[in-house]
């Protein structure tokens, strides 16, 4: 005790650099972690100079190349860039390997103007730094049309501290061809982009939104969207008195993340169930991505004001659709009458058809 109070006062000596062991070397080749794409499309590439002020804007089009329309399983994006990884580029933070912050974009056909043809469009999930792979439900493939274009009008790009040149890499992964989806993508927007307040020089803020399901719904992923000052969502389900949370998880604006649902987990909700979501927010000085905590901050664009919003995906059914999956989620995991699963309010409620019911009334009264 004696010996390690000594070094703790002291210091510990700096040891012979002979006896260090070999610095790790990280592979920094393309990887892609869904599995290797079955179509790989690749965007022009654009430079970032050094030290130069935030880009929005619109990039050039590009060809999907495919000649028959495709399911697809999941997508993912990549940048590849000259930056050396190993010598750095002057920033401390992940920002420092990246010049594209975000890009939101969908894929369509063009008329003969070069504009969208709307009846064509499919949205894309919106790729961020740090952004892992979209893995789709498997019964809810999203449709990748033959003749199609990359097209977004609304990409951000910053300074990563050196004069960088890069594009990104967006890799499909596809269903067999004679593939037909079940379920439909449920177009729900869940968040708040107006009644954002958040005082200066304090922790542990609060931002709240609610949204009534107005059909059965699947929910695949949950992915929090904050900026600098965020640091956790919860989704909660509200079905009459059963309040229950169905995920919490950190955030830091640096690495933005989703996450999916185990399949035996993903939450079966009825329609009129209430999603909400709390964001929690620190804008103090012990929160390192807020440059100024003294500053009020409201809503914007920029990291330094707020957005709010569950970007997850969730795919609607109808009521036959919606009693199978929780049949099928009863059988599989072996549900008795005294049992509950969190994110399936009515799984093990009777589950008696209103045509059914209506015709024993029926047969009753005339008995």
């Amino acid at each position: 005790l004696a010996a390690i109070s000594t070094g703790a006062r002291t210091g510990t000596p700096k040891g012979d650099a002979a006896d260090a062991p070999e610095p790790l070397v990280f592979d920094d080749s393309l990887k892609w972690t869904a599995g290797e794409p079955d179509l790989v499309v690749t965007t022009n590439s654009v430079t970032k100079l050094a030290g130069t002020p935030d880009w929005w804007g619109e990039i050039d089009r590009v060809p999907v190349g495919l000649d028959e329309d495709r399911y697809v399983k999941s997508v993912e994006i990549v940048e590849v860039n000259d930056v050396d990884n190993q010598a750095g580029s002057g920033r401390e933070t992940v920002g420092g390997r990246f010049i594209f912050h975000h890009m939101i974009w969908s894929t369509a056909q063009l008329d003969e103007n070069g504009d969208r043809v709307d009846e064509t469009v499919t949205s894309w999930p919106v790729h961020e730094v740090g952004r892992n792979p979209d893995i789709f439900d498997p019964d809810g493939g999203r449709l990748l049309r033959a003749g199609t274009y990359i097209y977004s009008d609304s990409v951000h790009l910053h300074s990563n501290g050196l004069d960088t040149t890069g594009h990104l890499e967006i890799g499909f992964r596809f269903h067999p061809k004679d593939y037909e989806p079940k379920y439909q993508r449920a177009i729900l927007g869940l968040g708040n982009g107006v009644d954002i307040s958040i005082a200066g020089n304090q922790d542990k803020q609060e931002l709240h939104a609610y949204r009534a399901l107005e059909e059965h719904t699947k929910i695949i992923t949950f992915e929090p969207h904050l900026h600098a000052p965020g640091e956790r969502m919860c989704l909660e389900a509200i079905w009459g008195y059963t309040v229950e949370t169905l995920s919490c998880v950190g955030y830091d604006h640096n690495w933005v993340r989703g996450y999916a649902y185990e399949a035996d987990s993903a939450p079966l909700l009825p329609k009129g169930t209430i999603l909400h979501i709390v964001g929690y927010m620190n804008n103090t000085e012990t929160n390192p991505n807020v440059p100024d905590p003294r500053n009020w901050q409201g809503s914007g664009n920029r990291s330094v004001t707020n957005m709010f919003i569950d970007l997850g995906m969730r795919v609607t059914m109808d009521d036959e659709q919606f009693q199978q999956e929780m049949e099928e989620r009863r059988q599989k995991l072996n549900l008795g009458p005294n049992d509950h699963v969190i994110g399936c309010p009515l799984c093990l409620a009777p589950l008696v058809s209103p045509m059914d019911r209506f015709e024993r009334a029926t047969s009753s009264q005339s008995d």
